[in-house]
């Protein structure tokens, strides 16, 4: 049996989902804070940060974006071998997309870690946030179908949806089809589904609740503290997906940089007034309706809910109120020039550091030449000591002419 250097059974927390509640930002947390978790006991035992994620890949045998690294291959295991080897009580490891495992794939990463008591947790939050949020980060992917078609498809087709939209959403965002194949490798006790409340404290709440389940003190690493990352609001949304209608696929790998990072990431997020994106009126009662078919289906699993199970009903505006409109032509110009503005700022900063940088060269290249010019060599004076003998040589010349003339 696999202990810890204290004598009790190691216990190996392995966090499988849901994706846009915060966990790469939690992910990116723990990597910088493994020394002080390890102090603590609690092993994160990844030699670089993408380790996880290759992992992942592994496991799951999945391309991304069109393409498997063959690095990938084996990363799991290795993994799993420094789980193994770690001495101290508690193990954690988390990536959002080990939701959607197979029964046979969540079968071999829990019998991995030997002896080990794994438990596997679930972080969650309600259909009607989790919606928009899907449907913000497909545009982010360069995706052009529009809020409405996407949650028309998903509510209606279900996982039958379009590819990518219906297989991603209810295979990593439903709590209950996702620990389907977790909950067939561990006890059912071992299950953990940890909600995210509503209102402002939503995702830092859920965040505490983690913590509490894992063991991680604020002091080794305060996820709770974590800035949330404010949603794209529904004019800012619908301007990337018109300009991915526009693009094309042209920009190719550089999109992940300039658009998803830079522009959606960064300058259209940061804008302070967007409205959000909301789940339109016509699906709030098949909301209502699948929202409590979840609670009532985890309870029936009987795995441990951390948090309230209303956390998982949607909180929605009043019977008859009106829906968001959607984006005006003012709005989206209002957000398109926002990014116009951005853009010349950050060309306006290029030009300045080409400026700064073809001044250097020049800089450089007169540097060259004065070393080349008073370069001295054994063999020879320097190009400027013998231009200054010649000069000598010659006003010698001319001082004896002169007294020549005098003398004659």
């Amino acid at each position: 049996m696999t202990t810890s250097a204290m004598g009790t059974r190691k216990k190996v927390f392995l966090h499988v989902g849901a994706p846009l509640l915060g966990a790469d930002a939690v992910q990116d947390a723990l990597w910088h804070a493994s020394d002080r978790l390890a102090r603590g006991g609690v092993g994160y035992p990844l030699h670089a940060p993408g380790d996880m994620f290759a992992a992942t890949m592994d496991l799951r045998a999945m391309a991304w974006g069109g393409r498997r690294d063959p690095a990938w291959t084996g990363m799991w295991e290795k993994v799993a071998s420094r789980a193994r080897g770690w001495t101290g009580d508690r193990v954690l490891l988390s990536h959002e997309l080990l939701a959607g495992a197979t029964a046979e794939q969540a079968a071999r990463a829990v019998d991995s870690f030997g002896d080990a008591e794994v438990h596997v947790v679930y972080t969650a939050r309600d259909f009607a946030r989790q919606l928009p949020a899907d449907w913000s980060e497909h545009i982010r992917h360069q995706h052009t179908v529009t809020f409405d078609r996407f949650v028309d498809d998903l509510v209606e087709l279900g996982i039958e949806a379009p590819e990518p939209f219906g297989p991603m959403f209810w295979g990593l965002h439903d709590p209950v089809r996702a620990l389907r194949s977790w909950g067939s490798a561990v006890p059912t006790g071992n299950v953990h589904v940890v909600t995210a409340p509503h209102g402002p404290d939503g995702v830092p709440g859920l965040w505490r609740r983690f913590m509490a389940l894992t063991g991680v003190r604020p002091e080794w690493c305060d996820l709770a503290a974590l800035p949330e990352e404010r949603p794209l609001g529904r004019a800012e949304a619908e301007l990337v997906r018109l300009v991915n209608g526009r693009l094309r696929g042209a920009l190719g790998g550089a999109y992940e940089r300039l658009v998803r990072r830079h522009v959606a990431g960064e300058v259209l997020r940061a804008r302070p007034d967007a409205r959000p994106i909301t789940v339109p009126q016509r699906h709030h009662a098949w909301l209502r309706d699948r929202s409590q078919e979840l609670v009532t289906a985890l309870a029936a699993a009987g795995y441990d809910l951390v948090g309230d199970p209303s956390d998982l009903l949607p909180d929605l505006p009043a019977e008859g109120a009106a829906d968001e409109p959607d984006p005006t032509p003012d709005e989206l110009t209002d957000a398109a020039l926002t990014v116009v503005e951005a853009v010349l700022r950050d060309l306006a900063r290029v030009d300045e550091r080409r400026q700064i940088g073809d001044l250097s060269v020049e800089l450089a290249k007169v540097r060259d030449q004065l070393a080349e010019l008073t370069a001295l060599t054994p063999d020879r004076p320097s190009p400027l000591r013998r231009a200054a003998l010649r000069m000598a040589r010659e006003r010698e010349r001319e001082q004896r002419e002169r007294e020549q003339r005098a003398g004659d």
